[in-house]
């Protein structure tokens, strides 16, 4: 193999070699932020059914409120 083809094929190496640290890097980069995202929708689910139970509470104590109000004889 002449030096010519040499020196390309190692320069070549060289750009795959640098190319698949640089995906490799960003791979775990996404996996990373995947990762906290998966978390603070996980955490974001937990407010949501806090919240949801808080509504739940707030609507049956102002439904008792306004029954009373039903057994008065209001205008």
């Amino acid at each position: 193999m002449p030096l010519d083809a040499t020196e390309e094929l190692e320069e070549k190496i060289s750009e795959l070699v640098e190319r698949h640290k640089r995906l490799k890097t960003e791979k775990e980069d996404i996996e990373r932020r995947l990762l906290e995202i998966e978390s603070e929708s996980h955490h974001l689910r937990g407010r949501i059914r806090q919240y949801e139970r808080e509504r739940s509470e707030l609507r049956d104590r102002l439904e008792r409120i306004l029954g009373r109000f039903d057994g008065l004889d209001l205008p």
